[in-house]
């Protein structure tokens, strides 16, 4: 009878070991990516400040959608809460959203990679410096790490709201047009901002 409950714990202890070795391969090449991203993002804007900032404004604003939607999709729960008979039942009841959490952090932690950190800037920048053309672009990712940290926080508590007040359809579309608004107000100051 005992057999069950130690294969499950032991089990979870080796899908956290699993967890945190790939979240620490995932942190350090993150690392080293910087220069692949800033790049991409050069080349696909034509090193062109309003795209390269519209790049930017997507890949801050992910990660605050990606808490909110699906919360904000999920039916509000009933009032009156049906008896369960199995444990199929049961785990459909349970609505997780690990995954689209899990795939906001590791899209938070992407972020900060064409970013440069808004209390130290200078190396990052300057590897961004090497890499564009285009002054009016890393003057943006400075602007911009900044800015990040505002939209971050925004959709972190766009997600908390639609947790929250689920049950009220106004507070879902609340929780979304602030993950939605606020990568869009980031872009438009950023460019104001040049």
């Amino acid at each position: 009878m005992l057999s069950g409950p130690r294969r499950s714990s032991s089990a979870d202890v080796l899908v956290a070991i699993g967890g945190l070795l790939v979240f620490g391969a995932y942190v350090w090449l993150l690392t080293k990516a910087t220069p692949v991203v800033v790049t991409a993002f050069s080349f696909a804007s034509d090193d062109k400040p309003e795209l390269y900032a519209a790049f930017l404004a997507l890949l801050v604003g992910l990660p605050g959608l990606l808490w909110t939607i699906p919360r904000a999709a999920r039916p509000p729960a009933p009032v009156v809460v049906p008896s369960v008979r199995s444990r199929r039942q049961l785990s459909e009841r349970r609505q997780s959203f690990l995954r689209t959490d899990v795939l906001g952090l590791a899209l938070l932690l992407l972020a900060q990679v064409p970013l440069p950190a808004p209390w130290g800037p200078a190396g990052k920048a300057a590897t961004i410096a090497n890499i564009t053309t285009s002054p009016e672009i890393v003057e943006l990712s400075a602007k911009f790490a900044t800015y990040s940290l505002g939209v971050f926080a925004i959709g972190i508590a766009a997600a908390v709201i639609v947790k929250v007040y689920g049950h009220a359809a106004a507070y879902r579309v609340i929780g979304i047009s602030l993950a939605v608004g606020a990568p869009v107000v980031a872009w438009f100051l950023g460019l104001r901002a040049l």
